[in-house]
């Protein structure tokens, strides 16, 4: 706990921290101090502190700051009714092929984690990005825990401290004291279990399970059809073989699909191993037997459904039973029918077998504890005992533990927040909500690489074979384009870059771009946001994937139309999107608003990366496809847009009315798109009043309608929760809507709602809505940056959009250091005074990636605070003139300020691909240096010598000692 904060000395001591604290020393045992003092000196534990006065807060090791469990609890499965996020508490590598969580409930659903449950059933290998997916290539390691009746079963809470961590699952379960540790590596795992003395011998054991899913499950239908089960387990000399096929859908057509792994002592020795059996599934739920009682029967109560058919195959001529929720059971022969009856689950007397080996345990013995070695692979059995000995075999767990830890904090260190502020409570909360977000961020896309033999290969899941090079899966587009990859390109546009080329091997092997994958192709959500993505990688010259096959990927979503079968890739509708302009809402096309509009996006962002790549009519194609989309959807009578029949008339439905023509949402929630800010404020009638319906979003009441959903929905609860009108945070749909007022020339507002929303909608303890696939964490590290991109692969842009919630972070890769003066927090904190970039105004609302991605320092300043820029100028190139002429005024195209320069500067082209050098600190690049006696000139010298050349040296030396007489150190931070 050490390690999290340091304490710099900037101005006065803390008043309310403890005598010995205020003196600098490291707080390493409990003492006693004033009530009003307790909070500070707990969080003051976590500080170590420098100089004789308080100051700001500086991270030492970002790690630390994660909390696994944020946005775990609860959730719309868990009697909760909204959700702190729906995830999961993944211990992993970065980006990892692998996730490792505790498992809570045996329930056959994706809800099998809750961190407010007492109960523990085994530590899980799992692949579910989203429990609205599902897992997939998943089994289960469990010890017996003891417990009388119920022997998989143990008691604990995963609230206490470093019990789960991002590197490491340390659990320990009663009522024995039953202890199971792990850490991760990208392709396997070290895991140990402890037993007390109070185990008997005899129970002691650590097991790999696979259990059945449901008999109507599609993993179990297909295990039926091919003859290979969904999973089994075998001993092998020196340990185990492990096959899962246990999927919940996005599978290729051959479906040769088999997650293995290997299983090994650590001592290598030869542990016993028992096999147990089970039988295959035969309950069917929906439906009831009637009548439902056999002669001379009648209503038990049972705990189970496999309880109710033990009593039926224990009375002579029962055929079927009926098993209610609440435990009823009822016998019937075979005189009986069967009936659809919801919530009720039925079988026969006996499933018809093979029993099937589905959990293999090592013996322990006398032995009191065992750790195990683990390679996992989706290739074969081959290269999982391959990775076992690459990653795994030469480090006990302790060994990986510190190399998962290292791995997590390398990648969290590129988002270095270099000074949390002076106030350690707002910090550490901050801290938490910043790391954790950014945690959450780097779990997805999952990759798929193997290191073989042969090289770098990866089994794919859009055709069903192995090819070389990148993979990458479980990615919902429709989420994740808005932030994600927006900061990604900011943070990590090195490992962007792999990502997407990835994402071009999935279009590679089967034949198109994924909207959801997981693994492979799903049909989950709308749009083809993969295009949008490639879009904003071209536009931005990220590196590391081939641009004419991006392009041709990209071309074919926007122009081929998918199998009227297969909605899983391209764009379902085009047919009438193309001929007419919008889908009807009245042709049975899904969700025809949202479509319109998604697939509006899409096509000017590939026009934006044609005519990037002189792709010049494909592009004038495509525009107009998207402005008229905007046109044919938009009600100049509500002011929204609107559900269009075919006959050109509208279907006249509340504003608030949820789904049918609106993807998880209302109209309010889909009216404002960001693709095309020109045109919409033209429909609006001008920019005027475009501000004004924007501020209605804000201002009307929260209420909604059910719509086509029937039931309220935990969406609907969570935009109510939040207090900002129809404004829905909860939902991704919005998430650029705050932005648009400093686009539009209202600046301040923007800095408002994100202000608001960064307090109210995140927690240490969860976030206001699901959190997709890193979506909503990235939303909040972009806001919390003060750097946000509204529309990305249309423009390079990122608004500035608020004051950073931090006096600086450095972002490593791209050597960009964002600096806050003034004050962090209270009334007005939020409002942007100045911006400079590398020490020189900025007055634009936006900056374009291509500045950001060379290096430099952004400075914010907001009340109280002030920008020293630098007083030396030089003579401006054409660029320069026409960026100065150009600043202030507001962009109404869609574009940024910076390619109308580009296009009257046809010499300076493209910048460069990445990487890049890293540029220096902000104090590197004005010479700054403290000297320790406060020198001016020691100061501005290196500033004056790195500016100009020789020539105006004489001048510039005057200069600086005029700027000297201004200027001193103290009113200089950096």
């Amino acid at each position: 706990p050490f390690r999290r904060f340091a304490m710099v000395s900037t101005g006065a001591p803390f008043p309310h921290f403890p005598a010995h604290v205020r003196r600098g020393r490291r707080i390493r045992r409990k003492a006693a101090v004033p009530a009003g003092d307790a909070i500070v000196l707990g969080l003051a534990t976590s500080l170590a502190i420098r100089g004789a006065h308080g100051g700001a807060v500086v991270v030492q090791d970002p790690v630390e700051f994660v909390n696994v469990l944020t946005g775990t609890a609860g959730g719309a499965q868990g009697q909760q009714h909204h959700s702190t996020g729906n995830v999961l508490p993944v211990t992993s590598a970065p980006w990892g092929f692998n996730h490792w969580a505790p498992q809570t409930t045996n329930d056959k659903t994706s809800w099998w984690f809750d961190a407010n449950a007492d109960t523990f059933r085994g530590l899980r290998c799992t692949h579910q990005p989203s429990p609205w997916i599902g897992d997939y290539g998943w089994f289960v390691i469990r010890p017996q825990f003891g417990i009388a009746g119920d022997t998989w079963l143990g008691f604990t809470s995963y609230h206490g401290d470093n019990v789960l961590r991002p590197w490491l699952i340390d659990v320990s379960s009663g009522p024995h004291g039953v202890r199971m540790e792990l850490a991760p590596t990208d392709h396997g795992a070290a895991v140990r279990v402890s037993f007390p003395d109070s185990i008997p011998a005899t129970a002691r054991m650590l097991c790999v399970w696979m259990p059945f899913g449901g008999f109507k499950d599609g993993d179990e239908v297909h295990a039926r059809r091919s003859g290979r089960p969904s999973g089994t387990c075998s001993a092998t000399p020196g340990g185990l073989n492990v096959e899962s096929r246990r999927f919940s859908g996005g599978m290729p057509g051959d479906n040769t699909f088999t997650f293995h792994a290997r299983i090994e002592p650590v001592d290598m020795k030869d542990y016993p191993i028992q096999t147990m059996e089970e039988m295959p599934p035969c309950f069917e739920e929906g439906f009831q037997y009637t009548p439902l009682d056999m002669p001379g029967q009648g209503r038990t109560t049972e705990k189970s459904a496999d309880a109710c058919q033990q009593r039926c195959a224990s009375v002579a001529g029962c055929e079927h039973f009926t098993s209610w929720p609440d435990g009823g059971c009822h016998i019937s022969d075979k005189g009986s029918k069967k009936t659809k009856q919801n919530g009720v689950t039925v079988g026969p007397a006996k499933c018809p077998g093979p029993l099937m080996t589905r959990q293999c345990c090592f013996l322990l013995g006398e032995r009191s504890s065992l750790e195990l070695r683990i390679g996992t692979s989706f290739i074969s059995a081959d290269q999982a005992k391959e990775a076992l000995d690459r990653e795994v075999r030469d480090g006990t767990l302790e060994d990986l533990a510190e190399a998962a830890r290292a791995m997590w904090s390398a990648e969290l260190g590129k988002v270095m927040v270099q000074d949390a502020g002076p106030n350690p409570v707002t910090a550490f909360r901050r801290l938490q909500v910043f790391y954790t977000s950014l945690y959450r961020a780097l779990l997805f896309p999952r990759r798929l690489d193997e290191s073989t033999t042969q090289g770098i290969k990866h089994w794919s899941p859009y055709d069903g074979k192995v090819h070389e090079g990148r993979g990458v899966t479980d990615n919902g587009f429709w989420d994740t384009f808005r932030t994600v990859y927006p900061f990604l390109s900011l943070a990590y546009p090195m490992r962007l870059g792999e990502i997407i080329d990835g994402w071009l091997n999935a279009y590679r092997a089967g034949g198109w771009l994924p909207k959801w994958a997981s693994p492979g192709y799903r049909d989950m959500m709308i749009g083809t946001f993969a295009d949008v993505v490639l879009a904003d990688a071209i536009i931005k010259n990220i590196s590391g994937f081939d641009y004419d096959v991006a392009w041709q990927a990209m071309r074919k979503d926007a122009y081929e139309v998918s199998g009227p079968k297969d909605t899983s890739r391209g764009k379902f509708g085009l047919s009438y999107y193309r001929d007419q302009g919008y889908i009807p809402v009245d042709v049975k096309v899904g969700e025809a608003c949202s479509r319109t509009l998604d697939f509006a996006y899409a096509d000017a962002a590939t026009a934006t990366a044609a005519r990037r790549l002189g792709k010049t009519e494909d592009a004038d194609v495509l525009v107009a496809r998207s402005r008229k989309a905007l046109e044919m959807v938009y009600n100049p009578r509500s002011r929204l847009m609107g559900r269009k029949k075919a006959s050109g008339g509208w279907q006249d439905k509340p504003d608030d009315s949820w789904g049918n023509c609106f993807t998880e949402g209302s109209a309010w929630h889909h009216s404002f798109p960001p693709f095309d800010l020109a045109k919409l404020a033209e429909l609006h009638g001008g920019e005027d009043r475009l501000l004004s319906r924007l501020k209605d979003l804000f201002t009307t009441p929260g209420n909604f309608g059910v719509g086509s959903y029937k039931v309220e929905i935990h969406e609907m609860r969570e935009m109510r929760m939040l207090g900002l009108g129809q404004y829905a945070h909860n939902n991704q749909p919005v998430h650029h809507i705050p932005f648009l007022f400093a686009l539009l020339g209202d600046r301040n507002t923007t800095s408002h709602i994100v202000r608001r929303i960064l307090t109210n909608a995140f927690s240490p303890d969860g976030f206001a809505g699901d959190e997709d696939n890193g979506e909503m964490g990235s939303w909040y590290l972009l806001a919390a940056l003060g750097l946000y991109s509204t529309a990305p692969g249309i423009n390079e842009d990122y608004v500035l959009a608020s004051m950073p919630l931090f006096p600086r972070v450095r972002l490593t890769e791209l050597g960009l250091d964002i600096v806050a003066d003034g004050a962090m927090e209270g009334r007005g904190a939020e409002i942007i005074a100045e911006v400079a970039w590398k020490s020189r105004p900025w007055h634009g609302a936006a900056i374009p990636y291509s500045m950001l991605r060379n290096g430099g320092t952004l400075r914010f300043a907001g009340d109280g605070g002030h920008i020293a820029v630098s007083g030396l100028q030089k003579t401006p190139s054409t660029r320069e003139r026409m960026e100065h002429a150009l600043r202030g005024r507001r962009p109404t195209d869609g574009t940024h300020v910076a390619e109308a320069v580009a296009a009257s500067d046809a010499s300076a082209g493209p910048p460069p691909r990445l990487p890049h050098r890293g540029a220096g600190t902000f104090d590197q690049e004005l010479g700054l240096r403290h000297a320790a006696s406060g020198s001016g000139l020691d100061g501005w010298l290196p500033l004056v010598l790195g500016a100009v050349g020789a020539s105006g040296l004489l001048w510039l030396v005057l200069a600086a000692i005029r700027q000297m007489t201004a200027v001193t150190p103290s009113k200089m931070r950096d």
